[in-house]
């Protein structure tokens, strides 16, 4: 494996996904049983951000409701890049992507998890799976 390689090998393509509705309690609880530094947020099947561990930190030492607190409250939001533009993008990339450029876009970005669109879904990939992926 290499840097010039494709990220979509890396991607996890199953990656939890909380309803912007969600409540901080719930989204906890996705954090726990998922593994996972990241989850996708999302309105019916529509991604509106995405939700870090660091988020949920952030929002548990301010002291928010844990039922009554709302994920779209806290999230990162953005909208996956199309041909219409976005307005608040987040770091995402294409499946496409290698995974130097995945690792310069998390660097600029300053975040550890990116977003990946592939033909009809969205995965998410964080440093440890690029790293894992170089050196398999």
């Amino acid at each position: 494996m290499g840097l010039n390689d494709e990220i979509g090998g890396a991607v996890h393509w199953d990656t939890a996904v909380v309803e912007s509705e969600d409540t901080l309690r719930t989204v906890i609880g996705k954090f726990v049983d998922s593994c996972s530094s990241a989850l996708v947020v999302k309105r019916g099947e529509t991604v509106l951000g995405v939700v870090t561990d660091i988020d949920l930190m952030e929002s548990i030492v301010r002291g928010d409701d844990l039922d009554s607190v709302k994920v779209g409250q806290f999230m990162t939001a953005c909208e996956l890049i199309t041909a219409e533009g976005t307005k608040s993008p987040c770091a995402q990339l294409d499946e496409s992507e290698s995974v130097e450029n995945a690792l310069k876009v998390m660097s600029a970005a300053g975040v550890h998890n990116l977003l990946v669109s592939g033909t009809n879904r969205t995965g998410m990939v964080s440093i440890r799976d690029l790293l894992k992926y170089l050196i398999k």
